[in-house]
């Protein structure tokens, strides 16, 4: 527990502080940070269902959508754990150009708002029946998996980038980062969260499974893209992926649950 708790400290650093607590901050602390990283991205998770329930039951849904409910989740994650992202993504898209950086930054408002907004809980949806003893690792409400896998998926684009764009040396955190997570445990991540993207959401056609080859699609094309644009990896590059790919992540599943499609 307590080394849970190290390995979550540093993580929680690297996705809020700011710059001068960041270059302050001892390499040797983010030795596990890929771990810790994925538990504070769960923890998150748990802590958006509680806000997405609690805005529920004292807001319910006036307008047939659950508009307050979802607004608060956007702008608890935006103002907390992923302030730090949203500016770092829309700083390395809009560049030097003021005007765009808050086009950006205001799409970054709406999408996941409006991405929330049309999903439903859905309780009633028939899917594989799971025993008792594990039907708790899938929570009811279809809402609660798409906040839950959304910051792991987001989590595990800033590891995998970290193994095809190694840091510089003058990126020390970067690199205890990268060398605690090698390629085989970035890949062991991912075939964890398919496996826990593919049970989440059985209750939809094959076609679900473009869920997760969007988010896997965005971390590997997206992220080197940045790099890119930026001109090296660091740790807002890193940041930048990781809301990226959410936003990916979000809009599939939107549109995977649009039955007109298929």
């Amino acid at each position: 527990m307590i080394r849970g708790w190290c390995c979550c400290l540093p993580a929680y650093r690297f996705l809020t502080a700011d710059d001068a607590q960041w270059a302050a901050a001892p390499a040797d602390d983010f030795a596990r940070g890929g771990i810790g990283l994925l538990g504070v991205s769960f923890l998150w998770g748990l802590a958006a269902m509680g806000l997405w329930h609690g805005g529920r039951l004292l807001f319910g849904q006036p307008t047939g959508m659950y508009l307050l409910s979802n607004v608060v989740v956007v702008f608890c994650m935006l103002l907390w754990p992923y302030r730090r992202a949203a500016g770092a993504l829309a700083g390395i898209l809009a560049g030097e150009d003021a005007t765009l950086r808050g086009l950006l930054a205001a799409m970054l408002v709406f999408l996941p708002t409006a991405g929330l907004m049309v999903l439903r809980p859905g309780w009633h949806f028939q899917e594989p029946f799971l025993p008792m003893w594990i039907a708790w690792v899938r929570p009811e409400s279809k809402i609660d998996r798409v906040l839950l896998l959304m910051p792991l998926w987001g989590a595990w684009s800033m590891l995998i980038l970290l193994q095809f764009r190694r840091p510089s040396d003058d990126e020390p955190i970067l690199r205890a980062v990268a060398r605690g997570c090698g390629p085989l445990t970035a890949a062991a991540m991912m075939g964890a969260l398919l496996a826990a993207s593919l049970g989440a959401f059985a209750y939809l056609p094959w076609t679900q499974l473009t869920i997760s080859a969007t988010a896997v699609a965005a971390a590997l094309g997206g992220g080197p893209a940045l790099v890119r644009r930026h001109g090296r990896v660091d740790r807002s590059v890193l940041l930048a992926i990781n809301l990226l790919t959410q936003l990916a992540f979000l809009l599939a599943v939107v549109a995977n649950t649009n039955t007109r499609l298929w």
